[in-house]
């Protein structure tokens, strides 16, 4: 019996270090073994900063690499400033195991945004 305060995470992939400056970045793919299915709940969480000009969204999309249609996104409203580290999280759908790979994209080319880093993981509450 574990308690309710005891929280077991297992990292499906993470990240850091990527520059948007109007380009999309893909990230490698992954394999993702554990779903909703299993039991437990999947998480995403991105820690970002930006230098912006004007109003940006930052899209990130979860990709399923072998039919690659988006299977879980995720948006971030930015104003034209900068913007200290911040970070979001969110819950992802996720039924089936497979490959993936996540999809950055800046809505315009406005200025720079940096994810600081960013990681998958499986939640089993």
């Amino acid at each position: 019996m574990t308690s309710l305060n005891h929280r077991t995470t297992q990292t499906l992939t993470q990240g850091k270090g990527i520059q948007l400056s109007g380009n999309d970045v893909t990230t490698e793919k992954f394999f993702i073994q554990k779903t909703l299915r299993d039991g437990g709940r999947i998480r995403f969480k991105v820690r970002y900063s930006a230098e912006l000009k004007d109003f940006c969204l930052l899209e990130i999309f979860l990709i399923n690499a072998q039919t690659q249609t988006p299977v879980a996104s995720m948006t971030i409203p930015n104003s034209g400033s900068s913007t200290k580290v911040q970070e979001q999280e969110q819950e992802f759908s996720i039924w089936e195991s497979g490959d993936y790979y996540f999809f950055f994209k800046m809505s315009s080319n406005s200025g720079k945004l940096l994810i600081e880093e960013y990681q998958l993981y499986w939640l089993i509450s």
